[in-house]
């Protein structure tokens, strides 16, 4: 489920870069995360059913001037590759991608999708980032959307067990 304390982090870092809406999907790694979403009044929280679906509503909403982040785990990442290749890669749309890195070194679950991350992430261009220290946590977020915003593409921060205080 994670800890309060990494979740609060993370949240901080999103201010910090300005984001105003997110979009997210049910995620047991991420709900101290998404609680904290529902409950604050600064950043619009956009619940979806698929990571496609919350790709598509980052785009949109960047068209209405807002400054979006997804919220997903990586085989989530795995599901949402048409939705970034065909409208927030080749649209030019800055999505700052939250990314649950499941199958990182000492997490047990799903490590073929651990494996696949990073190679998926360099195949369609994404620059990513790997975030272990929960310290860094709001200086990864703000610069990470600075390089997205100024590059006009997805930028991954990929959040690991350590950062989120999840269990193996």
């Amino acid at each position: 489920m994670g800890t309060i304390t990494g979740a609060q982090q993370i949240l901080a870092g999103l201010k910090e870069a300005g984001i105003d809406l997110v979009s997210s999907v049910p995620d047991i790694n991420m709900l101290q995360l998404i609680n904290l979403l529902y409950e604050d009044k600064d950043i619009a929280h956009v619940p979806v059913g698929r990571e496609e679906e919350g790709i598509g509503v980052c785009a949109g909403a960047h068209l209405g001037g807002k400054k979006t982040a997804m919220l997903m785990q990586n085989g989530g990442l795995l599901n949402s590759c048409n939705g970034l290749t065909t409208t927030a890669l080749q649209f030019g749309v800055p999505v700052l991608l939250l990314i649950y890195y499941a199958g990182d070194i000492g997490d047990r679950g799903f490590a073929r999708v651990g494996t696949a991350t990073i190679p998926v992430l360099e195949a369609l261009g994404v620059r990513h980032y790997l975030l272990r220290d929960m310290e860094e946590a709001e200086w990864t977020l703000k610069n990470a959307w600075i390089l997205a915003e100024d590059s006009c593409r997805p930028v991954a921060v990929l959040l690991t067990k350590d950062v989120m205080g999840t269990r193996s």
